[in-house]
């Protein structure tokens, strides 16, 4: 393919700048393997601590590092084995006007089908062409066992040519780290944000000219001339340079103009940006980076919420939600992760598996409880009866704190919405617990829930919670259920009882509404109507009266306070001897998870 041909084929439409299509890693660090297929825009990496997110985001910057001056040590290869050395390589597309197509050398560009790079192939003679994908490059870095770096572009001929610094810093990098080395793109290092703002190449060869001509020995008392002195007559008698001074100098890895970063105003007195707090810094870094002539940077971000308020962190997530360049993001914050739109969310498992969470269930959850994806484990309860419920008896029964153990209770807002939430995050493979209703429906897929997650799924065996409950208290007890703690609920409960006994029973007299009078009424069937009534079920309700049914159950058990009530109700009363047993196995999960969580307290 000559290069009139290969500059052609190197236009990705829509393209805005790189976009890493592909990203492999082997041996690098705690990842034996990872594969991963990144999206344009804003990608949310989501995980526990020690999963890995902060090393799929140093991967990413050693392989776009603008410069040759990275060192690795033993640390970075998988379990220290030296050995085989380590692999960092990307499947990336580029820009119309980038330069690989350019160089003294050009690359070649290979076809990208949506999975992976394919080697272009020419149609045969008198064949039409046949349809092509965009085209894409191989770039890496591996380390070799000697710890030296080795940056290549992989052409689809099997030949390989230098990944330079220049076409590195041509893609661009910005990156928020979770540390304090946020100044980066502050300061004149080569390849950062304001380097590339300024774009001035003969910048650095003039400040180091005029650096070397600050006399740094004029500065000196008289003790320290004297050694200079004593020190240039040793270097005379030993053939060494002399006539010695003190300038300005830069190591390895380092340069002089480096030390040149932006300063701001702060009262009558200017201070480096560098100098400032850690969450200005990170916002600075990124308004710098995005005012570049050069285009859309691939930008990283580890832990959008470090330094920043809550309204910073929504600016900050809006920000790069909106722009044009590739984003990989980490965060523990809920504000940066319900201001994520549009994004695209991963979770990363503790066994380094990376999966896409993009349901509607998943997004809406996202907006309404951003906690869900950031506790140590999301119980997920079906309705708000049963986070209630499960609240209150998990108080009794642990005696850890739930918020120290990580536990996040959340509504799953009905059964259907609950079990395709649960599919999602239990193939993503969250840390996961559930409690929730059985209205008879997808028992296959409750079944194949139940067999990957255990104890850790509460479903009761037939009906709702409220059933369950209450087919255990005492007929002598039945009365106390009525009994609102905060007497607003007291009245409402007996209204509907009544409301039902007038359909059920028409030809009976309710001299009074209170209890003795619907007990008298409803006979054998008083249970079945309070079971009823307090679950909203509508059956039975004339055509009309079916909505107002279901709403009785808000004025039993169907709310936050509702099931914690009720879950007290069950200790009082008497049905939790009966019920508890049932609840036992996921009782002893979470347990086992307090046990777990207060043993690393203790280590440390």
């Amino acid at each position: 393919m000559d290069v009139k041909v290969q500059t052609a084929a190197n236009t990705s439409d829509g393209a805005g700048g790189a976009t890493i299509l592909r990203l492999k890693i082997d041996r690098f660090r705690a990842f034996q393997t990872f594969d991963w297929f990144p999206k344009k825009g804003l990608n949310v990496v989501l995980g526990g601590g020690d999963a890995g997110k902060t090393t799929i985001l140093e991967a990413i910057a050693l392989l776009l590092n603008p410069s040759n001056s990275a060192l690795v040590s033993d640390h970075d290869y998988w379990q220290r084995q030296r050995r085989d050395g380590f692999f960092i390589g990307a499947v990336i597309s580029l820009p119309p006007d980038s330069s690989i197509a350019t160089q003294s050398r050009p690359a070649f560009p290979w076809e990208w089908d949506g999975r992976k790079a394919c080697a272009p192939q020419e149609s045969e003679e008198g064949e039409p062409m046949r349809p092509v994908g965009p085209p894409v490059y191989k770039v890496s870095v591996s380390g070799s066992d000697e710890l030296d770096l080795t940056y290549a572009i992989h052409n689809p001929n099997d030949t390989t040519d230098i990944f330079s610094p220049t076409l590195r810093r041509e893609i661009g990098l910005v990156r928020l780290g979770g540390d304090d080395r946020n100044d980066r793109d502050l300061r004149l290092v080569q390849g950062s944000a304001l380097d590339r703002l300024l774009s001035d190449k003969a910048l650095r060869s003039r400040l180091t000219s005029t650096f070397s001509d600050v006399d740094v020995k004029a500065e000196l008392q008289s003790e320290g001339q004297e050694a200079i002195k004593q020190l240039n007559a040793t270097f005379g008698e030993r053939a060494l340079p002399h006539d010695l001074g003190l300038g300005l100098s830069a190591g390895q890895g380092q340069s002089i103009s480096a030390l040149i970063g932006l300063t701001a105003a702060i009262e009558d007195s200017r201070l480096p940006l560098s100098s400032w707090g850690s969450g200005t810094r990170r916002l600075a870094s990124l308004a710098v980076a995005q005012a570049c002539r050069s285009g859309c940077p691939i930008t990283l971000v580890d832990e959008a919420e470090r330094g920043l308020e809550p309204y910073r962190q929504r600016k900050l997530v809006t920000e790069l939600a909106e722009g044009p360049s590739q984003v990989v993001m980490t965060t523990h914050g809920a504000p940066a992760l319900a201001a994520a739109k549009p994004a695209t969310i991963w979770y990363l498992s503790q066994g380094h598996v990376i999966a896409e969470l993009s349901s509607p269930r998943v997004l809406q959850l996202q907006q309404r409880d951003p906690e869900a994806f950031l506790s140590r484990l999301t119980l997920v309860g079906e309705g708000p009866t049963e986070v209630g419920f499960i609240q209150e008896v998990l108080g009794r029964e642990i005696p850890t704190d739930l918020l120290d153990l990580g536990i996040r209770l959340c509504d799953g807002q009905g059964n259907t919405f609950t079990l395709d939430l649960l599919e999602e995050f239990n193939k993503a493979k969250l840390a996961l617990a559930a409690f929730v209703d059985c209205e008879g429906d997808n028992t296959k897929r409750w079944a194949d829930l139940k067999t990957a997650m255990g104890d850790l799924l509460f479903q009761w065996p037939t009906g709702c919670t409220e059933a369950n409950v209450i087919a255990h208290i005492g007929d002598d007890k039945l009365e106390a259920l009525l009994v609102d703690p905060e007497e607003t609920h007291t009245q409402p409960r007996l209204a509907s009882l009544v409301e039902r006994l007038k359909i059920l029973e028409p030809t009976a007299q309710f001299t009074k509404h209170d209890f003795a009078t619907i007990k008298a009424v409803a006979g054998d069937r008083l249970r079945t109507l309070i079971i009823a009534a307090a679950s909203g079920d509508p059956g039975g309700a004339p055509e009309n009266e079916a909505k107002t049914w279901k709403k009785h159950g808000k004025r039993w058990f169907k709310s936050l306070e509702g099931g914690r009530e009720l879950a007290d109700k069950a200790y009082a009363l008497g049905a939790m001897p009966e019920v508890k047993p049932q609840l036992q196995p996921l009782i002893s999960a979470l347990t086992a998870l307090a046990a777990t969580t207060s043993k690393a307290t203790d280590g440390g």
